[in-house]
């Protein structure tokens, strides 16, 4: 049955709202056609791993990151939509490519209003871009705290 054992769990990558994909404004995310995931709209700047690995490749415009996790799997992190067009601007990366990351570690910070601005959607979208290497998954949404609650259950197949 789903979720009774070796499930795990993405930690919330931002404090705000987690939503399901489905409900994200861009029709790359909410379709499913990049990967299967969920989205946090939000309260601040602050953007959280949620999940041990290590960091592959961190956008240009300082917006997305590849994250290889602890088990193998291929993650992305994007942060807000279209906002690869500001090209860097209100980005602040913590962390670099190579470097190995815990969940709940500080990724990025950002200026929201900067967003805000722009009219870009905050929405930051965590993705397995290789959805067919797990065998169930449900987004928990509502309230969460980033880098503690839990905001996607998982199981890989065996």
């Amino acid at each position: 049955m789903l979720f009774q054992k070796k499930n795990k769990a993405l930690l919330a990558v931002a404090n705000g709202t987690a939503i399901p994909l489905e409900k994200v404004e861009d029709e790359a995310f909410s379709s499913g056609m990049l990967g299967v995931g969920v989205a946090v709209e939000p309260r601040d700047g602050t953007v959280y791993s949620p999940v041990g690995g290590q960091i592959v490749d961190i956008s240009p415009s300082l917006h997305a990151y590849s994250i290889q996790t602890d088990d193998g799997a291929d993650l992305l992190v994007h942060i807000g939509i279209d906002t690869v067009s500001l090209g860097g601007k209100g980005f602040l990366p913590m962390v670099s490519v190579g470097q190995t990351v815990r969940a709940g570690e500080v990724l990025a910070r950002v200026d929201l209003n900067i967003l805000r601005g722009g009219n870009f959607p905050r929405t930051v979208v965590v993705l397995f871009t290789d959805p067919d290497q797990l065998l169930d998954w449900r987004p928990c949404t509502g309230s969460v705290i980033g880098g503690q609650s839990k905001m996607f259950e998982y199981r890989f197949k065996e």
